[in-house]
């Protein structure tokens, strides 16, 4: 059975915490609702009759339920090559791992992406309804915006005259700067009207770490291209050197000559190694201590002493702020030692082709076709998805909350939201429990995280009120001068717009910055909320139809993952507000580090396609992974049936098959372990996985219980 799949496209780090993979931002297949239903029901109706979720008497033994424990629906008993004990995750996921194979088009699947995958064509079917009515809509109603942005996506005639013709006027102020103060300001008056960011000038406007009421600037890191991971890293190599063909390939599009384009690509590497070398890594970006530093408009002067900061700060519309935070301090410094005369034309060559990468996918066929394959090489995929999947992906990305309007009215469940709220208050409850049996903390500290608890925001479904950016969105169709580039660029203007409006003001906690059509689950540290999309209310993730302990394995486990983020190692260090505030003591502190590398030690023992899982980089997300597995199991207690099935079904929602390069990218840049090692390395750390099934000494799930780790047990 083939699913097709999109790689997942490279994602800034961002303050969210996701549960299924933080780059996934796209649709992940053509799979069909009756496939997906087919796939799951047939395997939980198997695992029931050949008893993986256990026997209903309580007083089964371990060896019960060792011997009906996770048997593959097609053995008919007998025994397999995988055993449970060696490897859990296989063992469980044996069955459907073998109807899963990769199309030419895939480089990743998950049932993140197949749930993706019905959502995007539940989509679709409202692009084609649309996009075929002769009726006239209603200038900015969702439907009249659908129509006219899909006829400027799908008309490559269109799109081929048009060229790069809106972008010409800003990227001939790239390339004709005569001085680094011609090039700065180039790149601020970009930034400042559409928020291009290629070597300086990039900026957010976020909450405020320590004062999270409020609205701080952020002025942003460099663009690293293909990233610090790929360009460093001892087994990605190959790819900077297909990363580099594929520079010059864009800058011969450009106009460039093949000699023109070496020797400009030459340069872009030489700066592009030497700011990689002085950028935070991946992980370090999430730690607060190190990307939250507070600058007067003095002290960017200071910084950045080879330009006008004040200039600046106005071309981008931000000037006048009591605060700027430098996110990354020892590349800012870098940057400034760069921007030089001498550096200038390489600086501009740099600039352009992060505008021509940024705006590809937009552009003419030529410029579509460099960056699709640039991207498919890069997560290993064979052949592309075609031009209809592709234009309406496009379509989608660029109006997303009038699609998440139209989602919500046919597909979202109120009863299902009420049974979710009913799990996650247990899953709040429980962990209280948990919290107060952690003998190294102190009773002061156990009442401020408990109190984080009490205070933590529950967001389920979609927004009562739609942002405001959906309205401000508007387009205009090809009849009426418009393309869709000119449109993508009004949806970038209209996206600093907004966040342009909210410096000053104080933070409304109700909005949502997630449309309810995504299939993912989040934790934000700066409101202290959780937040579950309407879309990942569904199976295998939510079935009302499961047991108790099914769903606690599902979405309990997700539910009580992002609660776990509330105290991961960058969550912990946020109080109740939201507000970046250590509130630890300095003996509590120590011991959470010590018992954070002992799951960096863990975890580094892991490893797949040959190489070593990164435990600092991963820390995060396997804290809250293995706090999750302690808080459901703790609700569960000592039912032997509940806990099989939770962990059966824990296992099953995150099988998954990938692309050996999808699998290098994903061990380089993201945050979460594989999910192969997000279930056996978890499960091999819970000490309820051995009270129910025989796990011995020379099995290879087992770790000694003194080896077992995790912060909250």
């Amino acid at each position: 059975m083939k699913k097709r799949v999109l790689a997942l496209l490279l994602a800034a780090i961002m303050t969210l915490q996701l549960t299924g993979c933080n780059t996934e931002d796209a649709d992940a297949g053509q799979g069909t609702q009756s496939s997906i239903k087919d796939m799951f029901y047939d395997a939980k109706e198997n695992r029931a009759e050949d008893g993986m979720a256990g026997h209903e008497d309580a007083g089964d033994t371990t060896a019960d339920i060792q011997d009906n424990a996770v048997i593959d629906e097609e053995s008919d008993g007998e025994d397999t090559e995988i055993r449970y004990q060696d490897d859990y995750y296989e063992f469980v996921n044996q069955n459907l791992l073998s109807k899963i194979e990769l199309a030419a088009t895939d480089a990743h699947w998950d049932w993140f992406g197949e749930l993706n995958a019905v959502v995007s064509s539940e989509m679709d079917e409202i692009i084609d309804t649309i996009a075929d009515s002769k009726n006239v809509y209603k200038k900015g109603s969702c439907e009249q915006k659908i129509k006219d942005l899909y006829e400027c996506v799908t008309d490559m005639e269109n799109r081929d005259e048009t060229g790069l013709g809106p972008l010409k006027p800003h990227m001939d102020s790239i390339r004709n700067a005569s001085s680094i103060d011609e090039y700065v300001d180039a790149l601020a008056h970009l930034s400042g009207e559409f928020g291009f960011s290629s070597i300086i000038g990039g900026y957010s406007i976020m909450q405020d770490k320590v004062d999270s009421g409020a609205y701080a600037v952020y002025m942003l890191y460099a663009d690293t291209l293909i990233g610090k991971e790929y360009v460093e890293g001892e087994n990605t190599q190959e790819y900077m050197e297909l990363y580099l063909d594929y520079i010059s390939d864009m800058l011969m599009e450009f106009g460039m000559t093949a000699d023109e384009a070496a020797k400009s690509t030459d340069s872009i590497e030489g700066l592009l190694r030497d700011i990689c070398a002085s950028t935070l890594s991946t992980e370090q970006l999430y730690d607060p201590s190190l990307t939250y530093n507070v600058y007067t408009e003095q002290g960017l002067q200071e910084l950045y002493t080879n330009i006008d900061v004040p200039r600046m700060l106005s071309a981008l519309r931000v000037d006048g702020q009591d605060k700027y935070i430098v996110m990354d301090v020892g590349q800012a410094m870098k940057i400034n030692s760069l921007l030089v005369e001498e550096n200038l034309q390489a600086l501009k060559d740099y600039s352009t082709f992060v505008m021509l990468n940024d705006t590809a996918e937009y552009a003419n066929a030529n410029y579509v076709k460099l960056w699709d394959d640039m991207r498919n090489v890069l997560y290993g995929i064979t052949e592309s998805w075609g031009d209809e999947k592709t234009w309406k992906n496009l379509t989608k990305d660029l109006l997303p909350w009038d699609f998440g309007m139209i989602y919500v009215e046919r597909h979202f469940s109120a009863a299902d939201k009420e049974a979710v709220e009913g799990i996650i208050e247990r899953i709040l409850e429980e962990y209280e429990t948990i919290i107060n049996r952690q003998d190294w903390m102190s009773d002061e500290t156990k009442k401020k995280a408990i109190r984080k608890l009490e205070t933590m925001q529950v967001k389920i479904g979609y927004p009562d009120r739609w942002p405001a950016a959906r309205d401000m969105m508007q387009v205009t169709p090809i009849s009426e001068g418009g393309s869709l580039l000119s449109n993508v660029l009004v949806s970038m203007q209209v996206s600093i717009e907004d966040s342009l409006s909210k410096l000053g003001t104080r933070v409304d906690r109700s909005e949502w910055d997630v449309t309810p059509q995504t299939i993912n689950a989040m934790y934000d540290p700066l409101n202290n909320e959780i937040i579950f999309p309407a879309a990942i209310l569904q199976a295998p993730f939510y079935d009302s139809d499961n047991s108790y302990g099914a769903n606690l394995g599902g979405i309990g486990f997700i539910i009580a993952h992002e609660v776990s983020h509330a105290f991961d190692s960058s969550g912990a260090l946020y109080d109740e507000y939201g507000n970046y505030n250590v509130w630890w003591t300095e003996e509590e502190l120590a011991e959470y580090r010590r018992m954070s590398q002992s799951i960096v030690d863990y975890y580094n023992n892991y490893e797949m396609i040959g190489v070593k899982v990164n435990g600092e980089l991963t820390l995060m997300e396997n804290i809250a992974d293995l706090g999750a597995m302690t808080c459901i199991t703790s609700i569960i207690g000592d039912d032997a049936r509940a806990l099989d099935e939770a962990f059966g079904q824990m296992t099953y929602n995150w099988a998954s098959e990938d692309t050996v390069s999808f699998m290098m990218y994903l061990l380089n840049t993201d945050t979460h372990s594989p999910n192969k090692v997000r279930v056996n390395a978890v499960l091999s750390s819970c000490d309820a996985f051995y009270e129910i099934y025989d796990i011995r000494e020379t099995d290879g799930m087992y770790v000694a219980p003194e080896e077992r780790v995790g912060i909250w047990k």
